[in-house]
Parts: structure tokens; sequence; C-alpha cells
């Protein structure tokens, strides 16, 4: 039996740190969103305007899209484009995968791969995905069940790190800990995977843990 699917809001805000592209026409950048299945096609794509005014290496775009298909453990793909006379071209991708954005939605800046510095602010939700979750969570609540706390940690990426490791190479790794109140209580720790390889000053984990 197939997932439903879910209708998903994705508000591109802004880019900052692009590169310059085109010399001749100026700069235009616009962003293409699209749903990432399991088996790697990108569907249901959805497009920005471009942007062809004020500071176009930093650009501002403010606008809200809808995708109208998509399912639990699909990632959302963000593509930058330099619109030119003649086509286009590419300034990089972020990837958003489904566990950062799922139930409880994302806002924050992601990384696009293949630009270094640069980064794209987003806003995405699921329309609809809580409602079931809350209604149940509600009926327990007044039934006087007790309802167990579990917290999602997203942790993503990080900027601007210092190289610390001349030898080995810097392999930045996040740990995260629960600081309960009762001194007694079992210590709740979870850490991501080193990253070794790529930008590790700018390192991107992508990992989801439950704490």
């Amino acid at each position: 039996m197939a997932s439903p699917s879910n209708k998903v809001k994705v508000h591109i805000i802004r880019a900052e740190g692009l590169k310059h592209m085109n010399h001749f026409t100026g700069d235009h950048p616009y962003v293409t969103c699209g749903v990432m299945q399991a088996d790697g096609k990108v569907e249901t794509k959805v497009d920005t305007k471009p942007v062809t005014e004020g500071d176009t290496l930093n650009p501002i775009w403010d606008e809200t899209l809808e995708l109208e298909s998509w399912q639990p453990g699909e990632t959302l793909e963000f593509i930058v484009y330099d619109k030119g006379i003649l086509g286009f071209k590419t300034e990089g991708k972020a990837i958003l995968p489904s566990e950062f954005f799922h139930r409880h939605g994302f806002q924050g800046m992601i990384a696009i791969i293949g630009s270094p510095d640069a980064r794209i602010g987003i806003d995405v939700q699921v329309v609809g995905a809580q409602d079931g979750e809350a209604l149940l969570e509600q009926a327990k609540v007044s039934e006087g069940v007790a309802v167990p706390q579990k917290l999602g940690v997203s942790i993503l990426q990080a900027h601007g790190l210092k190289h610390m490791n001349n030898f080995t190479g810097d392999n930045p790794y996040v740990v995260c800990e629960v600081k309960h109140l009762d001194p007694a209580a079992e210590m709740t720790r979870v850490e991501t995977k080193p990253v070794s390889e790529g930008d590790t000053l700018n390192p991107f984990w992508g990992e989801t843990h439950n704490v």
C-alpha cells in the first residue's frame, strides 16, 4: 500500500556568498526546488523568479512555493542557477533530508555544495503533518496517561571552524548532552560521526539523533 502524499510549503528566503558567473549579462540567480525520491530521481520541481536587481551575489527571493507530492523519507534538493542569455550556469546545490523537516519543519541556512562560502536560507513546513499525532497525544494527556518525551536533534552543519590539527588534519564532530535536573539521572549523550573529507572547516554532518 502506497504511503499518502503530503504537501510541502517551501519558503526560499535568500542566499549569500554566490559566485559571479555571468560577466556579460550580469548575474540573475534563481532556485529550483525538487523532491528526490528513493531511487535518486528528482520529481515535482518548482522555481523561484530570477533576481535581476540589487546585490545578486547575496540575493533575496522571499518566495513561498508548494510541492504537491511529497512522502516521508524523500529529500528536498535545492539547485541555484544563474540565468544568462543563452541558458544558465549552475552555482551549486543544497540538500535537506526528510528527517530535518518532517513533523516539526525546518528554518535556517544550509550550505550550497559547489560554492564553499555560499549558503541558502529556507523555511520548510509539511502541511498537516502534525495533526494526527497532536490529537493522539492530547487524548492521552486528557486520559491521564503519561506521554514519554523524546527529543529529535538534527545536527546539520557548521561554518567557520578553526584549523586545529596540523599533523592529522581536522576531523570535527559534535556532542549533544542533556543536562538533567536530577543529578542522579543517567547521562544522556549522543555524538555525530567525524567529518574527515571535504571542507572540514565548514563540515556537513546531516545526522539526526533521538535523546
